[in-house]
């Protein structure tokens, strides 16, 4: 089957006072049916810049240098605005990060998401029952009741509960979770996990969890995506990513993860140096400066993708000479 979301070649860069920061080049990925696709790195590696361009919702500074972003078989970026405004919430939803501002505060919860259903041509009783409906779906006590009150009155764990019955409430056909847990406790984190591992089971669309944590892409997804520095550096299921990983990157990422320490200890492992200035990306490999196995080549050669296996591809020199 075609995937629900091709993205192709897409380059963005964000204009500053000091010149353009090349945050995205040329990135290549696809969101199968009915499939969940994580997107893993470090803190500035792209990954929200990438979900935020298939919404159209980049910064007024951004500027798409290249590139296409098929959904359905349409080209996002050729949308006009009264097209983008029907795809979004119908066909396409998103979880932001901060579940304490993704709602409106005068608001009651109830009223966001009927108001959600404009398009729908239901009673205000049947959307306000639904409503109810959804909130019960990702574990709201007493929705009958709560559906009423405002924001301020739940928990951030709530709020992203309700974030995600919002976004769920039009059964769109593509969900995007960007780093649904970070502004969460370690217990509420559990939770959230908890919610989307449920949904899985009776949602009937594509998803893209965008996450630095490891554990919950390890849980939830099918396939992953590992993006370093505005580029994709690898890609494949998520079994071959956490057993069989291929770039240098992805492996010491792996490394980093708390959860593979054997002992206690104070010394947390890292990775040595420092993400690359993007406003001036390197000639070679942009993992080059703090990859432990680089070599001349490196340095003044850009890596192309290289399959492992059918389905599995990295951006490494490494692979290309085997």
């Amino acid at each position: 089957m075609e995937p629900v979301l091709s993205i192709k070649d897409l380059s963005v860069d964000f204009s500053t006072p000091t010149g353009p920061i090349h945050a995205l080049r040329r990135v290549n990925l696809s969101v199968p049916q009915k499939r969940i696709v994580g997107i893993v790195g470090e803190s500035g590696s792209g990954k929200s810049t990438v979900v935020s361009a298939v919404m159209r919702l980049l910064a007024n500074n951004a500027n798409v240098r290249g590139g296409e972003i098929y959904f359905e078989g349409c080209n996002i970026l050729a949308m006009k605005e009264k097209e983008l405004r029907a795809m979004r919430g119908e066909d396409i939803a998103m979880v932001f990060q901060d579940p304490m501002t993704a709602q409106t505060p005068v608001l009651s919860v109830g009223q966001q998401m009927i108001d959600i259903q404009y398009r729908r041509s239901l009673s205000y009783k049947e959307k306000r029952q639904h409503a109810i409906e959804m909130l019960n779906r990702v574990g709201i006590p007493d929705a009958d009741d709560r559906v009423d009150q405002y924001p301020y009155q739940f928990s951030g764990g709530m709020r992203q509960r309700i974030s995600i019955a919002m976004a769920l409430m039009m059964n769109p056909k593509l969900l995007i979770a960007d780093e649904p847990t970070t502004a969460l406790d370690v217990t509420l984190e559990a939770q959230i996990i908890h919610l989307f591992r449920e949904l899985r089971k009776t949602f009937d669309g594509s998803i893209i969890v965008v996450s630095h944590n490891l554990g919950l892409i390890a849980e939830l997804c099918d396939e992953v995506i590992v993006m370093y520095a505005g580029e994709v550096v690898e890609r494949a299921s998520v079994d071959d990513i956490f057993y069989r990983a291929a770039h240098p990157y992805t492996r010491a990422l792996l490394n980093c993860d708390p959860a593979r320490l054997g002992e206690l200890t104070q010394d947390l492992p890292t990775i040595p140096g420092d993400v690359p200035d993007l406003q001036k990306v390197p000639a070679g490999c942009i993992f080059s400066s703090r990859c432990a196995e680089d070599f001349d080549t490196c340095a003044y050669q850009r890596p192309l993708m290289a399959a492992v296996t059918s389905a599995h591809e990295a951006r490494c020199h490494l692979l290309s000479n085997d």
